[in-house]
C-alpha cells in the first residue's frame, strides 16, 4: 500500500510539510524518513538527496519541495534569499506561530485530523513580528524536548499543547508594518531601489533597521538584552522609517545621533558618536557582510564631522579640519554649551558646510577664545564703567548698553557683555569733559535726584553731544566721576504734559472734594490711566478729556445741582429725593454725591438753565 498524500500548503516549510506528511501516516518525520532509507536531519538541511526523495515519496514536484527548503549554508547558518545567515537571525528550532493562522488551519476539515497547521516559511525570520493577514503578533511556544523531533512540527504540536495555549493568549493586535513587509518582499526576491539596504544580504538589512530602532527609541546607552518582543517590533518599524530613504536616510539617522545629550563627548570615537548601534557593529558584527554599512557610517562621519586627531571610526584616524566644540573645551578650557551660544551671537559660522555639525574652524578658533575671555557678567560690567549694579541694570532696561549675549531663560544662560565695549563706552563718556572747568557743576549724582530724571536720559545726552558744561571728579571712578550743570540738563528732560486731567483738575471742575475723585478712580466708575507728572516725574492716575465729558454726560455731582438750581445742597437734596431718586455711587465709597444727570436735571427743572462750561482749560 502506498503512503497516505497531502498537498504541500502555501509558504509551507519543507521541514513542516515533512511533518505533517509523516502523521498522516502514523509516523513521525524522524521515521518515516528512516523508513525510506534518508535522515530527516538532511531534510531540516535543505540536502539535494533527501529532497528528492522527499519528492519520490510524496509525489510533490521537486522544485517545489526544493524551493521550501531552508538550507544549510555553514556550520551556524543557512541560506535565505541567497545569502548565508546566522541562525540568530533565522532561527528555526521555536515554534513561533500566529494563532489565528493555526486557527484557520484547524477549519480544513477537508484535511486529515493533525496534518491541517502548518509552518509558514516567513515565521522563521527574526524580523517579522506579525502576521500580514490577520495584523497580530506572532507568538512563541518554545522547543521540543526530543532533539530528533525538534523541528517536527506535529509532534511539537502534540508536545507544546500547554504551551502554545498559553502562547496564544499573549498575542495581541498590531500592524503589519512597512519594515515587515520590505522583509517579506525580499523574502520573494523583490528590491526596492534603496540604495542602502538592498545591495545587503537581508539579516544586515534587517539588523540594521532593529538596532537604529533601538538607539532611536531608547538612547546611545540602550541595553538591548531586555528588550520585549514588542520593544523588537517598533524598533524595526523606527528604523526603517529613517532607513528606507536608503544612504540619505542613514545620514539623517547619524545627525540625530550628533545632538544627543552627551554631544560634548561625542568626538572621542565613533562608540561615543553613534552608542550602541556603533558598538554592535563593531563589536559583535565583525562580519564582511556589514562593511558596506560600517564603509557608509565611516564616510559620512569624516566628511560632516569635525573629528579630532584621537577620533577612530571602525579603525581609522585623520587629522581634522575643523574643531569640535569638545576639542575646543580642552583647548581653551571653554564650555561647547557657552561657545555655542557666543558664535549664535557673534554670527561665526558654528556648522560645517554641507551637514548640520557644530563645528568651528581651527584657524578662528583662537580669535572666538579671545572674545569670550573678554566677556564679564552684569556685575562685574557695572564696575567697569564705574556704576552701581541696579544703576547698570536701568541702562540695560532703558537699551543704553545691550549684553554682547543676551539672556535666554530656556538655554538657561545669563547676559555678558564685552569687557573692551563697556571700557570703550566709558571713556567715551569721560573723553567729552573738561577737567579745568568745573564751576557750578555738581555730580551727575545729585543732578539726577534734584531733577528726578534717570541716568539713561543724561547719558543719552552725553552720547549725542548735547551738553557742554562736563567735568569730572578725580577722586571718583568712570560714570559716576562725571560732574554736570543742572540747569543745561533741566530744560533738556523735562516731561511733555500729558494733555489729561488729575484729581485736582476734576477737584476743581466739578466743585468736589479730592477725596471723591480718587473714590470715582479706585472704585473704577471713570476711566484712568497712568502718566508721569511733568514736574516731579512720579507716576499719577489721570483722564482723557474723553473719559471726562462722558462721565460729565452721564451723571451730574450735588454741587452742580447747587449752583445751577440755586437752591442749597439739602434742599436740592430733599427735593430729588421727593422725585425718587437716590445717589448713584452709594457713601461708603465717598461723601460727595453723585446722581443720574437726565432724570436729575429734570426734577430740578435745570433742563432749560444753560450748564456751566466745562471745557478744559489750558494746562
Amino acid at each position: 500500500m502506498g503512503l497516505i498524500r497531502v498537498e504541500i500548503r502555501e509558504d509551507e516549510s519543507l521541514t513542516s510539510f515533512c511533518s505533517r506528511l509523516a502523521v498522516a501516516n502514523a509516523r513521525s518525520a524522524y521515521e518515516l524518513c528512516q523508513d525510506f532509507d534518508f535522515s530527516f536531519r538532511k531534510v531540516i538541511d535543505g540536502d539535494d538527496d533527501a529532497i528528492t526523495a522527499l519528492s519520490r515519496i510524496s509525489g510533490v514536484d521537486r522544485d517545489i519541495l526544493d524551493a521550501a527548503a531552508v538550507k544549510r549554508a555553514g556550520e551556524y547558518s543557512v541560506f535565505v534569499g541567497g545569502d548565508p545567515t546566522p541562525w540568530a537571525f533565522h532561527p528555526r528550532s521555536v515554534l513561533r506561530f500566529c494563532p489565528s493562522c493555526f486557527a484557520e488551519d484547524e477549519k480544513r476539515i477537508d484535511l486529515r485530523p493533525r496534518t491541517r497547521k502548518y509552518v509558514r516559511k516567513a515565521w522563521y525570520s527574526r524580523f517579522i513580528r506579525t502576521c500580514p493577514i490577520h495584523s497580530q503578533s506572532l507568538v512563541a511556544a518554545g522547543v521540543g524536548s526530543n532533539p530528533n523531533h525538534m523541528h517536527d512540527l506535529c509532534n511539537t504540536l502534540a508536545e507544546l499543547r500547554r504551551e502554545i495555549t498559553i502562547a496564544t493568549a499573549g498575542s495581541t493586535p498590531r500592524e503589519f508594518t512597512a519594515f515587515e513587509r520590505y522583509i517579506l518582499d525580499r523574502f520573494d526576491g523583490r528590491k526596492s531601489d534603496n540604495d542602502l539596504l538592498d545591495p545587503l544580504p537581508i539579516y544586515v538589512a534587517g539588523d540594521i533597521c532593529e538596532l537604529a530602532g533601538m538607539v532611536a527609541l531608547h538612547g546611545k546607552k540602550v541595553d538591548v538584552s531586555t528588550k520585549s518582543d514588542g520593544e523588537w517590533w517598533l524598533a524595526g518599524a523606527t528604523g526603517f522609517e529613517f532607513f528606507k530613504d536608503g544612504l540619505p536616510g542613514l545620514r539623517r539617522f547619524l545627525d540625530s545621533l550628533h545632538v544627543q545629550a552627551d554631544h560634548d563627548r561625542a568626538y572621542y570615537g565613533g562608540a561615543q558618536l553613534y552608542g550602541k548601534f556603533y558598538q554592535t557593529l563593531a563589536g559583535s558584527r565583525d562580519n564582511p557582510a556589514y562593511d558596506p554599512v560600517k564603509e557608509a557610517i565611516r564616510a559620512y562621519a569624516y566628511r560632516s564631522l569635525p573629528l579630532t586627531d584621537t577620533t577612530s571610526i571602525f579603525g581609522r584616524f585623520e587629522n581634522p579640519r575643523y574643531l569640535s566644540f569638545a576639542s575646543f573645551e580642552r583647548r581653551f578650557g571653554i564650555t561647547a554649551f557657552f561657545l555655542r551660544k557666543v558664535l549664535l551671537t557673534t554670527g561665526i559660522s558654528s556648522i560645517l558646510p554641507g551637514s548640520k555639525a557644530e563645528a568651528i574652524d581651527a584657524e578662528t578658533a583662537e580669535h572666538v577664545a579671545e572674545t569670550i575671555r573678554d566677556l564679564v557678567r552684569a556685575k562685574e560690567a557695572s564696575t567697569v564703567i564705574g556704576i552701581s549694579y541696579p544703576v547698570f541694570s536701568a541702562l540695560v532696561e532703558e537699551r543704553i548698553i545691550e549684553p554682547l549675549i543676551a539672556q535666554d531663560d530656556e538655554s538657561k544662560i545669563s547676559a555678558w557683555y564685552s569687557r573692551v565695549e563697556l571700557a570703550s563706552f566709558r571713556d567715551g563718556l569721560l573723553s567729552k569733559a573738561n577737567p579745568e572747568d568745573m564751576e557750578g557743576l555738581i555730580s551727575i549724582q545729585n543732578v539726577i535726584r534734584s531733577l528726578a530724571c534717570t541716568y539713561g536720559e543724561i547719558l543719552t545726552l552725553l552720547t549725542r553731544n548735547e551738553l557742554k558744561q562736563i567735568g569730572i571728579d578725580q577722586s571718583k571712578f568712570g560714570i559716576m566721576s562725571l560732574m554736570l550743570d543742572r540747569e543745561e540738563i533741566k530744560g533738556k528732560v523735562r516731561l511733555e504734559h500729558h494733555g489729561c486731567l488729575t484729581a485736582a483738575d476734576l477737584s476743581k471742575r466739578w466743585t468736589t472734594s479730592t477725596k471723591a475723585i480718587y473714590a470715582l478712580f479706585n472704585n473704577g466708575h471713570i476711566e484712568t490711566r497712568i502718566e508721569r507728572n511733568p514736574e516731579t516725574r512720579s507716576p499719577q492716575k489721570v483722564v482723557a478729556l474723553e473719559a471726562v465729558e462722558a462721565f460729565e454726560g452721564r451723571y451730574i455731582s450735588l454741587a452742580e445741582c447747587s449752583e445751577r438750581s440755586g437752591l442749597t445742597s439739602a434742599k436740592a437734596t430733599s427735593k430729588l429725593k421727593a422725585a425718587g431718586l437716590a445717589r448713584t455711587f452709594p457713601r461708603e465709597q465717598m461723601k460727595d454725591a453723585f446722581y443720574l444727570r437726565d432724570p436729575a436735571e429734570a426734577a430740578l427743572g435745570l433742563n432749560d438753565v444753560t450748564a456751566p462750561d466745562t471745557e478744559l482749560a489750558a494746562v
